[in-house]
């Protein structure tokens, strides 16, 4: 790289800081609504969100450091222009993390759904742990090279990140609509909630891949600027933003079961009930229309026909309107957003 074009470059790197900034904003909204409407979520879920929110938050504080190093502190210092900072050679960790940790949040769901199918869930968390490999590495070399150009030496990598990153959350997307939709029941209200969740599914799947691609698109395209870069400042957020707004929406899915009333939980006390090695659940009080059933869960391993599946405090179920031999059917939603059909 000679001479710095500042307007494609740390122009563009302040627009990216700008973006991240608004995202940095609609997460802290989210994590605000999160921790006030599910106080009763595992604590696994709590630190998750906790942890995505930190490591956003220190990115944050890296990108902006960068950003004012070069616009504020070595203004009109064209060497020093040239220069890489270590708050940007380290962003690329943060961001591979926060990236990370969300795409195993989705990977547990489809280990949920496919009855824990380990081979599975790994052959799609492999390139998974590669981008975050890929990350961090870069972010190694180029600190080792102390300049801004050290990204043309790692094209390879760079696109690989990219291209696996929008391949696997593609991907990711696929198979959970796939397992949402093998498990659809006939029950009008449950079935609406699976159509949302798959909405919700395809939504931010789609959003984190297509963004992935127009990474990829602009460092082809335009390889001797720092769009890509700016980009990237945003693309951690999105999976974390992606991954409250899927626990966030069963607020939403609640709603939608209960409808007024109509299949709400008239309690949610739950009795633990010895079953051997397992454990039970019992829930009192479903209504369904004059009736009100007593229904028995225990804890397995489940696929989307199956019939039993244990629940949190935070779980919403709905019953279906089926008669004597009719499979009316239950819509259970944890903590992790997993839902099941229950008999």
């Amino acid at each position: 790289m000679g001479e710095v074009d500042l307007s494609v470059t740390y122009g563009a790197m302040f627009v990216g800081v700008l973006f991240a900034t608004f995202f940095q904003g609609v997460l802290t909204l989210q994590t605000y609504l999160y921790y006030a409407n599910f106080p009763k979520d595992h604590i696994f879920i709590k630190l998750l969100v906790a942890c995505v929110w930190l490591l956003d938050v220190a990115h944050l504080v890296l990108i902006s450091q960068s950003c004012y190093h070069y616009l504020v502190q070595s203004w009109g210092d064209g060497a020093a222009l040239l220069i890489s900072t270590q708050e940007l050679d380290l962003h690329l960790v943060f961001v591979g993390f926060a990236c990370f940790v969300c795409q195993c949040f989705f990977l547990s769901r489809i280990w949920n759904f496919s009855q824990r199918n380990w081979m599975l869930t790994i052959v799609l968390g492999i390139p998974c742990l590669v981008i975050f490999i890929l990350e961090a590495t870069i972010s190694g070399e180029i600190s080792r090279i102390p300049s801004v150009s050290a990204f043309d030496q790692f094209t390879g990598e760079v696109l690989s990140v990219f291209a696996l990153a929008a391949a696997v959350d593609l991907a990711i997307a696929i198979i959970l609509v796939w397992y949402l939709r093998q498990g659809k029941t006939s029950f009008d209200r449950s079935s609406f909630v699976v159509d949302r969740i798959v909405q919700y599914t395809v939504a931010t799947g789609l959003a984190t891949s297509v963004l992935a691609v127009a990474d990829l698109i602009v460092y082809l395209a335009t390889p001797n600027t720092f769009i890509f870069i700016a980009m990237h400042f945003s693309m951690g957020r999105l999976y974390t933003n992606a991954l409250l707004a899927t626990l966030n929406s069963r607020q939403k899915l609640r709603q939608a079961l209960e409808g007024g009333g109509a299949n709400s939980l008239a309690s949610r006390n739950m009795a633990h009930a010895s079953t051997g090695p397992s454990f039970a659940f019992q829930v009192n009080g479903i209504q369904t229309g004059t009736t009100t059933t007593n229904v028995h869960f225990r804890k397995a391993n489940l696929g989307p026909s199956d019939g039993a599946y244990g629940i949190d405090d935070n779980s919403t179920i709905a019953r279906g309107q089926g008669g004597r031999g009719n499979r009316g059917g239950f819509l259970c939603i944890d903590f992790f957003g997993t839902w099941a059909q229950l008999s």
